[in-house]
């Protein structure tokens, strides 16, 4: 039978770095993937809290999540003045970015990214019809974001242009002033910007695009629960939109979007922001200790405090496979658009000294 699918299906090229490992993980990994906190999750939350969610599993969600998102709002009331028509509860950001590319993209239509970016966004963009104009990080200037090179991208009849920030995979971060520009840009040419905020609960709350969303009717932010807060089990994210976009999201909102048990602990983790400020100076002392007992591997510009960075080797070898082979799990760079087998994404751990040991064997076997 032949499967009459959607024409942008049918030639694109998925890249993503979730992949089915089996039975192969084995019992001394040291689990350097996927961009979870590796401090776990607040201790306020607790394993009885997530019981009392059990006599609630026969009824559905309580769509549309009105406290909880009234909870997001005063979470950022000392940044931006929210309303809670302006939160949209998404099943995890990536379900965001879904939602909005939805809205946005069809065939014909063009986004504007950089190259290397979370792979899966730019997957789902081509999968809607768009096609992507990549920005290059480029190697030689350790894949910094040129801010310049990003604007000069932007051309009118573009429908989107996205940044993640933090990047995923360097992890840095843009300041407040470029995205301005870069929104300031765009408007005047009718782009809508996507930053997608991922990491962003590993920076200052200062430091988020949030505080610029009622200064912008072209911005949009997707955000989640899943990597600072540490949820990423129960799936929850939402979208932060400009007023005058609501009515826009309001023709594909979605329904039942976050979990029940997401509902009721996602109220409790937003009470502990301390959380993340310990969190934030654990990942930057261990990811410092990283860094500094590098004399091989180089890395990327990256932010302390974001625990996620880009590493590469001058040698033509597979360098994903050698930190596996030393027992290191790490995404590889052919699972990014821009970078290749040299490069690995490394999220640093809770405990750094068994991976200093296992990186410096690395390192003598890329001297030999």
């Amino acid at each position: 039978m032949h499967y009459h699918i959607r024409h942008a299906l049918e030639n694109v090229t998925v890249y993503s770095y979730l992949k089915d490992e089996g039975t192969s993980l084995e019992k001394d990994i040291i689990d350097c993937s996927l961009g979870v906190n590796p401090c776990g999750v607040t201790p306020t939350l607790t394993k009885e809290a997530y019981a009392d969610t059990f006599n609630l599993l026969h009824s559905y969600p309580a769509h549309p999540f009105t406290e909880t998102r009234r909870h997001i709002c005063q979470y950022f009331s000392d940044i931006a003045d929210l309303d809670i028509s302006q939160i949209s509860m998404q099943s995890g950001s990536m379900s965001a970015l879904c939602r909005i590319n939805s809205i946005f993209l069809e065939e014909g239509t063009t986004v504007v990214a950089p190259m290397p970016c979370f792979s899966s966004y730019t997957s789902n963009a081509r999968s809607c019809g768009a096609a992507i104009v990549s920005v290059p990080l480029k190697e030689e200037e350790k894949f910094a974001f040129d801010t310049d090179r990003y604007i000069a991208a932007l051309k009118p009849g573009q429908r989107l242009a996205y940044i993640d920030n933090p990047n995923n995979p360097t992890g840095q971060a843009l300041p407040l002033a470029d995205i301005r520009r870069i929104l300031d840009a765009a408007r005047e040419k009718e782009i809508v910007v996507v930053i997608d905020e991922a990491y962003g609960d590993f920076l200052e709350k200062e430091e988020s695009a949030v505080s610029l969303i009622n200064d912008y009717d072209n911005l949009v932010i997707a955000r989640t629960f899943s990597k600072g807060f540490g949820l990423g089990a129960l799936r929850a994210g939402y979208i932060v939109l400009p007023k005058a976009m609501v009515p826009v999201l309001a023709k594909d909102p979605g329904e039942m979007t976050i979990t029940t048990p997401a509902d009721k602990l996602i109220p409790i983790v937003l009470q502990d922001p301390g959380f993340l400020k310990m969190s934030r100076e654990t990942i930057a002392n261990n990811k410092k200790a990283l860094i500094d007992s590098l004399h091989v591997l180089h890395v990327s510009k990256t932010r302390p405090d974001v625990p996620i960075g880009l590493y590469y080797t001058d040698a033509d070898t597979d360098l994903g496979a050698i930190f596996w082979k030393h027992g290191i799990r790490v995404e590889y760079g052919v699972d990014f658009e821009g970078i290749g087998k040299r490069h690995v994404r490394l999220r640093v751990p809770d405990d750094v000294k068994p991976l200093l040991t296992r990186i410096a064997a690395i390192e003598s076997e890329l001297q030999a």
